[in-house]
C-alpha cells in the first residue's frame, strides 16, 4: 500500500476514483492522459505537411558555402602564400606580430587517426552491438600519435615564419592576407586611493596648509586675517616669556 502524506484519499482501499475527484472539484473532465500531447504532435505534423506542399524545398544548382570552403582550402594549402599574424592579449592589445609562410595550423591536427578498434581478450562472440558477453568483442581505444605518445596537445595554433622560425600560440590572434593598420593605445592604470590632479591646475606649494572654508566662515574678518597670518608675534613672544619664568601653567616638565 502507498500512502501520501497529507492526502487521506490517496490509499489503495477507499481512495476516490476519477469521477469522485471531478465531482469534488466541480469539474466534468472528458479526456484521456496524453491526449493533448498527441494532439499537438498531429497538429504540428499536419501544419508541416501543409507548408511543405505549398512551399516545397528546391535543389541547389550552386552552393556559395561550398564555394567558400573550396577557395579557403585552396588558398590555405598554397605554400607560397604569406599571412600576417597578430597575436593579441585578452583585452585586444597586439603582443607580437609575425609573417607566416603558408598557413596557421592547429596543434590538434594529426596525420593519422587518433582512435583504433581493438578486440576484447577472451571473447568468443563475433556479432552484437557492444563488447563482452553480449557484444562483438571489440572496443575503441586511443591510438598513439606519430611520436609514440598519447594525450591531447592543448588548445593552441602554430605556424612557421617567413624566416623559418616555429611559433606556437594559445591565445587570441588575427590572420590576414594583407597587413592591417592595428594600433593599440597605452592604457593608463590609476592606483586605488589616489585622485588625479587636473592638468590645468598649478600647485605652487604642495606643503601649504589648506583652510576649510566651512570653518573659516564662522570667524570674523579680523580673526580670519590673524588665523591666516599665523597670529600676533608680540603675544606669542609674551606667552613664551611667561612660560620660561615659571608663571602660569607650563607643560614643559623642566625646572625654572
Amino acid at each position: 500500500m502507498i500512502v501520501l502524506s497529507g492526502c487521506a484519499w490517496a490509499t489503495e482501499e477507499g481512495g476516490p476514483g476519477g469521477d469522485q475527484l471531478e465531482e469534488s472539484a466541480g469539474q466534468d473532465i472528458d479526456a484521456e492522459v496524453g491526449e493533448s500531447y498527441w494532439f499537438e504532435v498531429r497538429m504540428t505534423e499536419q501544419n508541416q505537411n501543409t507548408l511543405v506542399t505549398a512551399q516545397p524545398p528546391f535543389e541547389f544548382e550552386n552552393s556559395l558555402e561550398r564555394e567558400n570552403l573550396i577557395q579557403r582550402y585552396q588558398h590555405l594549402n598554397d605554400q607560397n602564400n604569406v599571412h600576417h599574424v597578430y597575436l593579441l592579449s585578452m583585452d585586444g592589445k597586439v603582443i607580437s606580430y609575425y609573417t607566416a609562410q603558408g598557413k596557421v595550423s592547429s596543434v590538434n591536427s594529426k596525420l593519422t587517426n587518433d582512435k583504433q578498434i581493438v578486440r576484447e581478450p577472451d571473447c568468443s562472440f563475433s556479432t552484437g552491438d557492444g563488447a563482452g558477453s553480449e557484444g562483438a568483442c571489440y572496443k575503441t581505444v586511443e591510438s598513439p600519435q606519430m611520436d609514440g605518445s598519447y594525450g591531447e596537445n592543448g588548445d593552441a595554433v602554430f605556424f612557421f615564419t617567413t624566416a623559418g622560425e616555429y611559433v606556437e600560440w594559445n591565445g587570441w590572434y588575427l590572420v590576414s592576407e594583407e597587413p592591417r593598420d592595428i594600433q593599440t593605445p597605452v592604457t593608463i592604470v590609476e592606483e586605488a586611493g589616489e585622485e588625479p590632479v587636473p592638468e590645468d591646475v598649478e600647485i605652487e606649494d604642495p606643503e601649504a596648509v589648506q583652510i576649510d572654508e566651512s570653518e573659516a566662515t564662522e570667524l570674523g574678518d579680523e580673526d580670519l586675517e590673524e588665523f591666516e597670518d599665523g597670529g600676533d608675534d608680540e603675544e606669542s613672544a609674551d606667552d613664551d616669556e611667561d612660560s620660561t619664568d615659571g608663571g602660569g601653567s607650563s607643560g614643559s616638565g623642566y625646572p625654572p
